[in-house]
């Protein structure tokens, strides 16, 4: 009878420890974060763009070699694609025959990406409506005067209407990122126009690119439109010979003196600690041959 109540305590704790196992298992999964996103570039070419991270001691990074699923129409009527996502754990979809996609009932294209998970990560998915918008932009100058102008069209049941009341932000691509310049609303017929800054350096000759985007916009997503022309003031960029600088090759003389100086502080204490240990052992046997005298006496 003990025998029969030892093996069912024994039957009942490889079950606990077995569930035990199973729920720890399942909470050391990885909970991804999936983000969908559209793009319409300068050319009309539209694309479908989809990130997976996860979280990590407060960093987000990357899932790389990934299998993310495009879908289009409501409900993941129409399969895309399954593309892998890269090193910065991106996958992109070139949205190539636009008037094959559906719409729902507001006129919105639906798109959906799925990453069905696995044995460590956690399943996701990502939705988006999109409207189909048409951006132009002219640039005009007037005497001293440029002006940018910007035009909207969107489709709406079946109808281009002009886009009313929304913000269109113009931008100049500088060294590191993108300088703002301005932000047009756009009017009842779709139209706006805005001041180029006069002061704005361009290359040597005087070229400079001006962007226009909607951005993260709730129905337009990421759309763009740019320009190059010479509307920016000339700007040489060659340094003069003999020139220190953290850019040049030779490097500013306050930086070699301040690095020099922490250099000989840190060879000092290693210096220091290094015959602080031989005169230590000096002085060790020393008192070894001292003891050995007194001892002898």
């Amino acid at each position: 009878m003990k025998r029969k109540i030892s093996l069912k305590l024994l039957l009942l704790s490889l079950l606990s420890l077995n569930s035990i196992f199973s729920y720890s298992q399942e909470n050391s999964k990885i909970s991804p974060y999936i983000q969908l996103q559209y793009f319409k570039d300068n050319d009309e070419n539209s694309f479908l763009k989809t990130t997976l991270t996860y979280s990590k001691n407060r960093m987000e990074l990357p899932l790389p070699g990934m299998k993310i699923i495009f879908y289009s129409g409501p409900e993941k009527k129409v399969r895309l694609a399954e593309i892998i996502t890269d090193d910065k754990g991106v996958a992109m979809y070139n949205l190539n025959h636009k008037s094959d996609f559906s719409v729902d009932k507001n006129g919105l294209w639906p798109f959906s990406s799925i990453f069905d998970g696995n044995d460590t990560i956690e399943s996701g998915i990502s939705k988006l409506l999109i409207r189909d918008v048409t951006l132009s932009m002219t640039l005009t100058r007037i005497d001293s005067i440029k002006t940018i102008g910007l035009k909207a069209k969107k489709m709406e049941k079946g109808k281009e209407i002009p886009v009313s009341g929304d913000k269109v932000t113009l931008y100049v691509p500088r060294m590191f990122s993108l300088l703002p310049i301005g932000e047009a609303t756009l009017d009842e017929s779709g139209s706006a126009a805005v001041e180029f800054p006069a002061s704005l350096p361009g290359d040597k000759e005087g070229n400079i690119t001006v962007i226009a985007r909607f951005e993260e916009h709730a129905e337009f997503g990421n759309v763009e439109k740019k320009s190059t022309l010479k509307w920016g003031l000339p700007s040489a960029y060659s340094v003069p010979a003999g020139h220190r600088a953290l850019w040049t090759k030779t490097a500013p003389k306050w930086m070699i003196y301040s690095l020099s100086v922490l250099l000989s502080g840190v060879w000092g204490h290693y210096l220091f600690a290094i015959i602080s240990l031989i005169r230590i052992r000096i002085n060790s046997k020393k008192k070894k041959v001292e003891n050995k005298e007194l001892f002898i006496k």
